[in-house]
């Protein structure tokens, strides 16, 4: 009697189901791999920094230095107060490209760019512009909220 099963279906079904498997994994381990790839490539999110400030009564004027943290862009970081938002290339007069690295600093008074005097109660806020949003770097007088 046959019953209608050859021996050859059996090794063709075999092979290609080992076919289908290492496909399978050729599809996977790609997929993983250009995913590392990409994603490792993305920006991690906005930088951060933290800041000193000194400031001088006499003068009412804050001097606000980038003491350590990331590499920022001058157009980029906003100080806000007094009804005024001015970036760190208008307050060093450099464009807005220009690199701020640790151990620069600015100065924040009524004879530069931000046009008022500062006192020792005023919040200052600095931010940074990142993908369309401003993000809190830092804040003086610090622990304000």
């Amino acid at each position: 009697m046959t019953t209608g099963l050859g021996t050859d279906d059996r090794g063709l079904s075999e092979s290609t189901g080992v076919a289908i498997l290492v496909g399978i994994t050729i599809l996977v381990t790609a997929s993983v791999g250009l995913n590392v790839l990409v994603v490792g490539e993305q920006d991690t999110g906005p930088p951060s920094a933290n800041f000193t400030y000194d400031y001088i009564e006499q003068s009412r004027a804050l001097l606000v230095t980038h003491s350590r943290g990331d590499e920022l862009e001058a157009g980029k970081v906003h100080f806000v107060a007094l009804d005024r938002d001015v970036t760190w290339a208008q307050l060093s007069g450099t464009n807005n490209t220009t690199a701020v690295e640790p151990g620069d600093l600015v100065q924040l008074s009524e004879r530069n760019a931000f046009g008022s005097p500062v006192s020792s109660s005023t919040q200052v806020e600095i931010l940074y512009e990142y993908e369309g949003n401003r993000t809190k770097l830092d804040e003086w007088p610090t622990g304000n909220s």
